[in-house]
């Protein structure tokens, strides 16, 4: 949640008010998010699965849970990718996942590869909200399925979303790689900081003025 939508999204509360739908479905996703990360890991990472990751984390808020969006969204200031060509990217994006997926060998070459992903995936945007939740679930389980983990305690989560945005805008992936790399860790390493204990510490606004100051930096 938190992305810019023409209107409050169709909800099952009949919420009208943004503020008041965030601060409501936010807890109803953390609730499941905490569940999916206490049952088995996600071991696929296809199109129909982030579809599924949506379901489950949304479902209690919105009825179109899991569905691709045919709304047009923005972000950061940003139009997202066109709801006409979302299929089509959506398709291409899962299709270079498929092709480099993370290594399970070299640390910095799997955060490249996850950082290139998830920018990309950022743009496409396929849900019309609840994109950074799912996302965030879905490359963390990518990143322990090529035998990695995160620990989200130590990462800066304005700067990993601000980040994001920087990679889907200029196609420079490297500002979250740099994010991600310092809590990318060997499995067998990795401390308490479970993405669920972090769920909700991000601030929009400060999100919104790191994407600008890097924007800036990146034009320097």
């Amino acid at each position: 949640m938190g992305e810019e939508n023409a209107g409050v999204p169709d909800n099952w509360f009949g919420i009208t008010d943004a503020v008041e739908l965030e601060d409501i479905g936010g807890e109803l996703a953390a609730r499941r998010l905490f569940e999916l990360e206490n049952s088995a890991p996600l071991t696929s990472f296809t199109r129909d699965d982030l579809c599924r990751v949506h379901a489950y984390l949304m479902q209690d808020v919105y009825p179109w849970a899991g569905r691709i969006r045919t709304t047009e969204v923005g972000a950061m200031g940003m139009a997202m990718c066109r709801a006409q060509y979302v299929d089509r990217e959506l398709d291409r994006v899962f299709r270079d996942i498929g092709r480099r997926p993370p290594s399970p060998t070299d640390v910095d070459a799997a955060v490249a590869a996850v950082a290139e992903h998830w920018s990309e995936l950022t743009m496409v945007h396929p849900f019309q909200d609840g994109n950074s939740r799912t996302q965030r679930y879905f490359f963390d389980q990518m990143l322990q399925s090529a035998g990695w983990a995160v620990d989200w305690t130590v990462i800066n989560a304005d700067r990993v979303h601000a980040a994001r945005y920087v990679g889907a805008a200029t196609v420079d992936y490297s500002f979250l790689a740099r994010e991600l790399r310092p809590a990318v860790v060997p499995a067998d390493q990795a401390a308490s900081g479970a993405l669920s204990v972090t769920e909700g510490v991000r601030d929009n606004r400060s999100a919104a003025e790191i994407f600008h100051q890097m924007m800036a930096s990146k034009h320097r």
